[in-house]
């Protein structure tokens, strides 16, 4: 009797092992929120060309809630604003952008947000530094953008 506590035990002690490990080979997987931004989705956006909208849509959930200045929220499908978007930025003379500064803040484990101040560049050398906030979220293990909202960047600091 005594050695059937001992493997009741063991096999109990063996199941919560492989689940801490394995939730830690999880957790593992999963990139840190700021890191990603800045490594990975910032640099999309330093020289434009007509690829950037589809190389940017991997860090979009399929719908983006997009909170306009006049407090209006609309969602829309994230490949065709971001395509609609780049057409009339490149339109506008727009060459790419930097990310000099964000602020992160990290409001739980699947959900982050972002207030991001970009350096934008036009043909001819002009310049302006525009801000935009955004929300992502932890989707399949990835963080994908799910709100996004232009800002002031006075309003931030910066």
């Amino acid at each position: 009797m005594k050695s059937f506590q001992f493997k009741k035990s063991g096999v109990l002690v063996f199941s919560v092992c492989f689940l801490v490990f394995a939730s830690l080979g999880e957790a593992a997987d999963i990139p840190d929120p700021e890191k990603w931004y800045v490594e990975s989705y910032a640099p999309i956006w330093r020289e434009v060309t007509t690829d950037t909208a589809s190389e940017a849509g991997h860090f979009y959930h399929s719908q983006i809630l997009v909170h306009n200045p006049d407090g209006e929220v609309i969602t829309h499908d994230s490949a065709t604003w971001l395509a609609d978007s780049v057409t009339e930025w490149i339109a506008d003379g727009w060459t790419g952008s930097q990310v000099p500064d964000i602020r992160v803040n990290r409001i739980n484990e699947s959900t982050t947000s972002f207030i991001a101040r970009y350096l934008d560049h036009y043909e001819g050398g002009t310049e302006e530094y525009t801000c935009g906030w955004y929300l992502a979220d932890l989707i399949d293990g990835q963080w994908k953008f799910t709100h996004y909202a232009e800002t002031a960047c006075v309003a931030h600091g910066f």
